[in-house]
């Protein structure tokens, strides 16, 4: 069963900081070095200094991991940040919009056991890749602290835990903070051992299926396995989380999109006969399309070049048993799987160990069709999204999604707590 505990988490300290919309940042996947430089002039105490930039050549890394090291020790000497003196489970609220619809996703931070990735109750979704984790495992061992939480789903139809939580939030929030991309971040300190107990017991028969932050976890994992001897109770046995329950309605999954480059002499009527064997396709057109598809619900794909757009709808799922006989029934239903598998793989030709050499992903299918407008890429696939409830189905049967399967949004926002693993 899950282990979940309290901390006592690092943040930084209200008396100190006037405006944490110049302290936070997303989450080190997210930052460009752009985006970096923008945090940096905000605020000499941006928590881009310690998170640093996704992994990219050039950097002195080195410099960087010890510069984190610095910043933390110093900022926490100089009151920067405080400790809470008392062990707290944090609740964590989100209000943000897609389009005209506004949201609202609750969950809550806490540290859980680690265990090995789907061999107990913790189960991931999405393959990982080799440089990330380099990267974060040594920063984890220059800093010792762990900065960024990995974003977990639960399964709880009762609502008991929010309904629990709901209780500490009428009072005002430790932190209430707007980013950049117009979301609202809200925090919460619950330190009563008997709400802290009863969320426990709901989730002591839980499945995780973790939802963003492959590569943390797995990092957390690496750190754990190096050290020796250690005590059962020791902080790097725990990693810091967020936990959202699956059935919450804030839970939102926005579609990546699949650009398309490289392939030498593309013919689109010679690739529409071979699609037509697996998909009815209608003619559409760039106004129409991004409905189109979204009415389509599943199992189906926009296609848009310079020169036209098709609506492809999937004939037959019997067809995935062909190709991935091997794999389950909520792996071949999956539309990335579909899409890969029949679109890129067998009608395009490209292996997936070419893919890196002709596919790149973009969220919006506006901002998707420009990059093709713009003769960047060929052409474009358009996708609905993939569900919460596939993803948790697919966990369980201990698979793993296709890389960029699924983008939970919005992210957890980094700089609202850590954890020391000294």
């Amino acid at each position: 069963m899950p282990d979940i505990k309290p901390l006592k988490g690092i943040r930084y300290n209200p008396e100190m900081i006037d405006n944490f919309a110049e302290v936070i940042c997303q989450p080190y996947d997210q930052i460009t070095d752009t985006l970096e430089k923008q945090y940096k002039n905000r605020s000499p105490y941006n928590f881009v200094r310690l998170v640093l930039t996704k992994y990219a050549e050039g950097h002195d890394r080195q410099k960087e991991y010890a510069d984190a090291k610095r910043y933390a020790t110093q900022w926490l000497k100089e009151g920067i940040f405080v400790q809470d003196k008392i062990e707290t489970i944090y609740s964590y609220r989100q209000e943000f919009a897609v389009g005209e619809k506004k949201y609202l996703r609750k969950g809550f931070m806490c540290l859980v056991r680690l265990e090995e990735l789907g061999k107990g109750n913790i189960l991931p979704h999405e393959k990982t890749l080799s440089k990330p984790k380099e990267d974060r495992l040594n920063l984890l061992r220059v800093t010792q602290y762990d900065f960024e939480p990995v974003f977990l789903l639960y399964t709880d139809p009762d609502n008991t835990i929010n309904k629990l939580i709901q209780k500490e939030c009428k009072k005002a929030p430790l932190i209430d903070v707007t980013d950049d991309k117009d979301v609202t971040h809200k925090l919460w300190r619950i330190q009563k051992p008997k709400i802290i107990n009863e969320i426990k017991s709901t989730l002591k028969d839980s499945i995780f299926v973790i939802a963003d932050g492959h590569h943390r976890y797995e990092t957390a994992l690496n750190y754990q396995s190096e050290l020796k001897n250690i005590n059962a109770n020791n902080p790097v046995h725990f990693k810091l989380i967020t936990l959202v329950n699956i059935e919450d309605p804030g839970l939102v999954v926005l579609p990546t999109h699949r650009l398309i480059k490289n392939v030498s002499d593309f013919n689109l009527a010679t690739f529409l006969e071979k699609t037509d064997h697996y998909f009815e396709i209608k003619k559409t057109d760039r106004n129409s399309i991004a409905q189109e598809l979204a009415e389509q619900k599943s199992e189906a794909f926009g296609f848009y070049s310079p020169q036209t757009a098709y609506i492809l709808k999937l004939k037959s799922k019997d067809v995935m048993k062909k190709f991935l006989s091997e794999r389950s029934d909520d792996y071949q239903g999956l539309d990335v799987t579909i899409l890969h598998t029949l679109l890129i793989e067998n009608v395009l030709g490209i292996t997936p160990e070419k893919i890196e050499d002709h596919v790149r992903y973009e969220r919006g299918a506006d901002a998707t069709m420009k990059r093709v407008d713009s003769g960047e890429f060929q052409f474009c696939f358009l996708m609905n999204p993939t569900k919460p409830e596939q993803v948790k189905n697919v966990a369980q049967n201990r698979e793993r999604m296709p890389q960029k399967s699924t983008d939970f949004y919005p992210k957890v926002i980094s700089g609202l707590v850590f954890y020391s693993l000294a």
